[in-house]
C-alpha cells in the first residue's frame, strides 16, 4: 500500500484545453478516494496521469513518497480496472488473471497460488476455465478485479468500473467493492460521474469541475456543508432545490422569502451561519434539500414554517413519495454552474418534469421527498412543512456558501 499525492498537477491538451488545473490532493495509505464530477471535469485525466498513460504538463505525482512522473506505467506497481473490463477474449479467466504476473516473470506455482486465492475471494473459482464471452457483466467485472488483485499492487485505479452494468447489478457490485476494500485495505482511487457511487463507497470524495478541485471531504460533510453552488447541485439525488431569495429582518428576526411565504431563520441556524446577518436586505440563493420538505400533516414539527402549494406531479416510489410543485420564487435559470452540476445526473423524472410548465412566468418547480403515507396527488393542494434548520444559502455573485 502507498499514499498518493498530487502537487500543482496541471494538464493542458493540444488546442489549449485545460483538463486539470493545479490539482492539490492527498490520498492516504489504504484510503478509498472517489473522484467525482460531470463529463469533462478532468477526473479521468487525473487517473490516466496517475497510471502513466498520460503525461502531466506540469506538477508532480507522488506514490509511496517517490515522484513517478518519469516512471513507466508497468513499473509504478499500480493496477487499473477499466470501464470496459479490457479482458483478452481468446484467453480463459485463469490466463487473463495470470497474464500480468507471467509478463513479470513470476514462477508458475506462485502464479497459480495467487490466482486461486483471488478467485476464491471474488467467488469466481468455478469460472477459471471459461472465456469472457461465456461470462455475465458482473462476472467479467470480477475477473477484471481479480487480475488487479493478483498483482498485489500499492494502489488500485478504477475508471467507472460499474457503468456498463444494469442498475440492480450495479448496486450489488457497489456493495461488493466496498466490502472488498475493507478486506484488502489497498489505497484506491475510484473515478465516477455517479454521485450515488461516490456517496456510498468513498472514505472521502473529491468533487471536480472544469479541471479544478471544488471540495474534498467525507461524503456526509459534502452533503451537509457544500462549499459552493456546484457541489450543492451535484451531490444529492434528487438534487437540491435552488431558487433566488432575499433576506429581511423584522423585530430582530431574520427571514428568507420563498414565494409568498416568509420563512423565519431560527437562532441555531444564524449561529451556525453568522455571515447571513450581513446579507439582510440583499439577494441570496436559497437551497432546500428535497427531504427537508415534508407533508405538514405527517411532519414531526413544522417549526411554524410551511408552504401552501398545488402538486403538479406525484411519484410513488414505495419507500417514499416524490412530489413536484411550482412556487412563486424566481428559479435559478441559465446558471452554467447549475447546468453542469445536473449534467449526466439529470434523471428521466427531471427531464419529464421540464414538460410541466408553471402557471406563471418566474415560478420555480420544487421537489420534495415525502413520506409514503402522504396523500399528495397531482392537481390537489398540499401544505408542505419546511425544516428551516437545514436551509442552505449561497452568494449569487461568487456562488460560494454563506457561513
Amino acid at each position: 500500500m502507498a499514499k498518493i499525492e498530487f502537487h500543482t498537477l496541471r494538464k493542458v491538451f493540444e488546442g489549449g484545453t485545460v483538463a486539470v488545473d493545479n490539482l492539490e490532493l492527498e490520498i492516504g495509505d489504504g484510503e478509498f478516494m472517489v473522484l467525482v464530477g460531470p463529463s469533462g471535469s478532468g477526473k479521468t485525466t487525473v487517473l490516466r496521469i496517475t497510471a502513466g498513460l498520460d503525461v502531466a504538463t506540469s506538477g508532480d505525482v507522488v506514490i509511496g513518497g517517490s515522484v513517478v512522473n518519469d516512471v513507466p506505467p508497468m513499473d509504478r506497481n499500480i493496477a487499473m480496472v477499466f470501464q470496459n473490463y479490457a479482458l483478452y477474449p481468446h484467453m480463459t479467466v485463469y490466463d487473463n488473471m495470470a497474464f500480468g504476473l507471467k509478463r513479470h516473470g513470476m514462477k508458475k506455482d506462485k502464479i497459480r497460488a495467487r490466482v486461486r486465492l483471488a478467485a476464491n475471494m471474488l467467488g469466481i473459482a468455478d469460472l477459471l476455465k471459461r472465456k469472457p464471452a461465456q461470462l455475465s457483466g458482473g462476472q467479467r467485472q470480477r475477473v477484471a478485479m481479480g487480475r488487479a488483485i493478483v498483482r498485489d499492487p500499492d494502489a488500485f485505479l478504477m475508471d467507472e468500473p460499474l457503468s456498463n452494468l444494469d442498475a440492480k447489478l450495479r448496486v450489488e457490485m457497489r456493495a461488493y467493492l466496498a466490502s472488498l476494500h475493507q478486506r484488502l485495505q489497498t489505497t484506491t482511487l475510484y473515478v465516477t460521474h455517479d454521485q450515488t457511487e461516490a456517496m456510498t463507497m468513498g472514505d472521502r470524495v473529491a468533487v471536480m469541475h472544469h479541471g479544478r478541485l471544488q471540495q474534498v471531504d467525507r461524503p456526509q460533510t459534502l452533503y451537509d456543508r457544500p462549499v459552493n453552488l456546484f457541489v450543492a447541485g451535484f451531490i444529492g439525488s434528487p438534487a437540491m432545490n435552488l431558487v433566488h431569495s432575499q433576506l429581511a429582518t423584522d423585530d430582530g428576526a431574520v427571514f428568507t422569502q420563498l414565494g409568498d411565504a416568509r420563512l423565519r431563520l431560527p437562532p441555531a441556524l444564524l449561529e451556525r451561519r453568522p455571515t447571513l446577518r450581513e446579507y439582510v436586505g440583499r439577494n441570496v440563493i436559497l437551497g432546500i434539500r428535497p427531504e427537508d420538505l415534508e407533508d405538514a400533516a405527517l411532519a414531526a414539527s413544522a417549526n411554524g414554517s410551511s408552504l401552501d402549494v398545488r402538486v403538479s406531479l406525484a411519484e410513488a416510489m414505495g419507500a417514499e413519495l416524490i412530489a413536484h410543485f411550482p412556487i412563486g420564487a424566481r428559479p435559478l435559470v441559465g446558471s452554467p454552474t447549475l447546468a453542469a452540476a445536473l449534467g449526466d445526473e439529470e434523471t428521466d423524472a427531471t427531464r419529464a418534469l421540464q414538460l410541466l410548465t408553471p402557471e406563471q412566468e418566474g415560478e420555480a418547480m420544487l421537489t420534495a421527498r415525502l413520506s409514503p403515507r402522504s396523500t399528495a396527488e397531482a392537481g390537489r393542494p398540499l401544505r408542505i412543512a419546511v425544516d428551516v434548520e437545514r436551509l442552505h444559502f449561497f452568494d449569487p455573485e461568487t456562488e460560494q456558501a454563506i457561513w
